[in-house]
């Protein structure tokens, strides 16, 4: 039968994480994945036409109709998800004839060198094929996206599971220590991204996988690799060629101002205004803490950094939460890394980028922030208590 919900602890980058198999199936269905150079594991190259419909109610495989090209033949069928392909035999698949239809297996993690093939009650041997070395994100970012995505659609009322005081007294107890984590997280990922690529190419990626919001993420990704920073230095860069370039943009429901062309174009116009905007970037002075007693915005001298960003270096070309989003996520990370200097403080003071409003409810009601003049919301608030949802499955 269907495999009911699945969730595994997989090793990250600070200790395990619990990650629900319902996560991968969505990464397969959105084919939220590095598309270019796909191989099963046997070597067979691996092109896909449709990943077929997801089955969440029925009885056998994950996906049903899928057609691939595996090795430049078409092949229709289902395809089976699972954490690792040992999975496949743990779950008798190989004795139900509902799986005689399945022409890949689908596995997060690579197999491990003994592991038995993968067959059908029939005896025919499916291609594995492991994702996890074609996802553009880590797992934690993916259980972010995940959690914000879950999060995002709590418009007034609070999580049945985030209601009790006492859980809302543990969120605030943990929330500076959540905040820390999620910021050693970040830069883990930064120090990954500037080991394998360029400085100024991740700036680059990074900045507009950011513009991508989480359902553009992807094709931004690939855009960045395509047009890189040599092709915005050219007076002639064309923002709709760029855009034109990729195919796989997902636009229904957008806000306008959020379309994938609109924010190429204000890129383009970035680059226009300050073509040394990594260099001006990698100058900037940003205070660290002097006193533990002295961690806030006017100590650490926010407003006047924060206008040195928004108009020194961008131009003036953003505004809104997105503009701390850029910050927080594709910048203050990486300058850390580069640097070798410690701004926590500077990200956690910051100001709130973008999140969903529940977010601000909880932080409110925890009393962490938001409940009075004196406390305003700010980002580290909101990421610690993202991080205390995602580690505690609030979203499941």
């Amino acid at each position: 039968m269907h495999d009911l919900q699945i969730v595994k602890e997989v090793p990250g980058l600070y200790g395990t994480l619990k990650v629900d198999e319902k996560i991968i199936q969505k990464i397969w269905a959105e084919q939220n994945f590095n598309q270019i150079g796909l191989q099963t594991e046997s070597g067979e190259k691996l092109k896909v036409l449709s990943p077929g419909t997801w089955n969440k109610s029925e009885e056998g495989p994950d996906f049903k109709n899928a057609h691939l090209l595996l090795n430049s033949k078409e092949t229709w069928g289902d395809i089976e998800i699972h954490f690792q392909s040992e999975d496949w035999l743990n779950h008798r698949h190989n004795e139900d004839a509902n799986y005689n239809r399945v022409i890949l297996h689908v596995t997060l993690f690579p197999s491990k060198k003994k592991a038995r093939q993968t067959k059908t009650k029939a005896e025919k041997v499916i291609p594995i094929f492991p994702l996890l070395q074609y996802l553009t994100q880590s797992l934690e970012e993916l259980l972010e996206a995940q959690a914000i995505e879950t999060l995002a659609g709590y418009k007034s009322k609070l999580p049945i599971n985030l209601q009790a005081p006492e859980i809302l007294s543990e969120i605030k107890a943990q929330n500076y220590q959540s905040a820390q984590d999620r910021w050693l997280q970040k830069k883990s990922f930064a120090r990954k991204r500037l080991d394998h690529e360029n400085l100024e190419e991740v700036f680059h990626q990074s900045f507009l996988e950011v513009l991508g919001y989480k359902r553009n993420r992807l094709p931004m990704n690939q855009l960045a690799q395509a047009f890189p920073t040599s092709y915005w230095k050219d007076a002639k860069a064309n923002a709709k060629k760029a855009f034109e370039s990729t195919c796989n943009w997902k636009i229904r429901g957008l806000r306008p101002a959020n379309h994938p062309y609109i924010r190429l174009k204000q890129y383009a116009q970035l680059w226009e205004k300050n073509a040394r905007w990594i260099e001006s970037l990698l100058q900037l002075n940003i205070p660290v803490r002097q006193s533990r007693k002295e961690n806030d915005r006017k100590s650490l001298q926010l407003s006047k950094l924060n206008k040195e960003w928004k108009n020194d270096i961008l131009g003036g070309v953003w505004g809104g939460t997105r503009i701390n989003t850029l910050w927080i996520d594709a910048c203050l990370p990486l300058l850390s890394e580069i640097n070798q200097v410690d701004y926590f403080e500077t990200w956690f003071y910051w100001y709130a980028g973008d999140f969903p409003r529940i977010l601000f409810k909880i932080s409110q009601n925890a009393k962490i922030a938001g409940h009075s003049p004196k406390e305003p919301f700010s980002n580290g608030t909101l990421q610690g208590v993202l991080g205390y949802c995602i580690e505690n499955q609030i979203f499941g």
